[in-house]
């Protein structure tokens, strides 16, 4: 429903923690900032990220590595691609093969696999000798015949088969068919799909599928999901519950999911993108050609071609 990226910086108080630093754009370069704008760590990087259990993945040259808190190289920037630490793991890719590293820079899972995603609890999608799979923490793989798999969410993994999706367990056994034409990962026991051209919810603890009068149902999140209702050409979006009932009035041309009590919404086509909290109210004015939810306090957005982070009181982490 929406696309994409955004970030600022200076001082940083004693004691703050690496999650608390933004990523800052400063010209065509980006660095790290302090809440409230300090540059921390100068902006000489071609790409940074959001910092992950303490590391920041960031490019230089073409090449990506990981940096700590105080802008020290932690993990030296060799890496054709990488993904950001979770569970203590980091997907990487090297000489075309990808693989996992600890936070030290040392060699989890060789460099064999054709593609590696980030873990989720113990699991991560993955895919060896052209067979897609999921990978444990102790680096076993677990074959899964399937096209496509996504990141677990409450225990179970979005799967895809012959264009149609479905979830599968830890184990790669199947606990709901794909005979979905799409569905959303699990959040607080529902998720939103489409089965046969209807939308609805999928429920976690029967895994049976309630449909909703809705034409169009997006990701549910901290409560609620963004939906589209019937009405022609005027057809609007707004955010519902599992049930169907309406939580926030269906008075935008297109709506995101919540995260981190904010949700992406463009109130009119040829308008820019803002945010609203769970009660409707605008918190971040629209001014944006594009956005991603809220991560760790922060969202990427993007205006006149230029892509940065706010915070999620709307501040800039921009320096031009």
């Amino acid at each position: 429903m929406i696309r994409s990226i955004l970030s600022l910086a200076l001082i940083l108080p004693a004691g703050a923690a690496a999650q608390d630093l933004v990523p800052l754009k400063a010209g065509a370069k980006w660095g790290y900032a302090a809440p409230g704008g300090k540059v921390k760590i100068r902006a000489g990087y071609d790409a940074a990220k959001p910092f992950s259990e303490g590391l920041a993945l960031v490019m230089k040259r073409g090449r990506y590595g990981f940096i700590d808190a105080k802008g020290r190289e932690r993990i030296k920037p060799v890496y054709q691609s990488a993904g950001p630490f979770s569970g203590g793991l980091a997907p990487v890719k090297l000489r075309g093969r990808w693989g996992y590293i600890r936070s030290d820079g040392s060699e989890a899972h060789p460099f064999t696999l054709d593609e590696a995603g980030v873990f989720s609890g113990s699991l991560a999608p993955a895919r060896k000798n052209g067979v897609p799979g999921l990978l444990t923490k102790g680096m076993d793989f677990i074959p899964c015949d399937y096209e496509e798999i996504q990141p677990f969410s409450e225990g179970l993994a979005r799967v895809r088969r012959g264009g149609l999706y479905g979830f599968v367990d830890g184990e790669c056994r199947e606990a709901a068919p794909a005979v979905y034409d799409a569905a959303f990962p699990f959040s607080g026991g529902f998720a939103p799909a489409r089965l046969r051209g209807k939308y609805g919810f999928i429920l976690r603890d029967s895994m049976a599928f309630k449909e909703r009068d809705f034409i169009d149902i997006g990701p549910y999140s901290e409560g609620l999901a963004p939906a589209k209702e019937r009405g022609g050409a005027s057809e609007r979006c707004g955010y519902i519950d599992p049930e169907g009932n309406e939580k926030i009035a269906f008075r935008f041309f297109m709506c995101a999911s919540f995260s981190e009590g904010l949700a992406p919404v463009l109130p009119e086509l040829s308008g820019k993108w803002g945010f609203i909290d769970a009660s409707g109210k605008e918190v971040i004015e629209p001014l944006y050609d594009s956005v991603a939810g809220f991560s760790g306090g922060v969202a990427n957005v993007s205006r006149d071609g230029i892509s940065f982070y706010i915070d999620g009181t709307g501040r800039e982490y921009l320096k031009k």
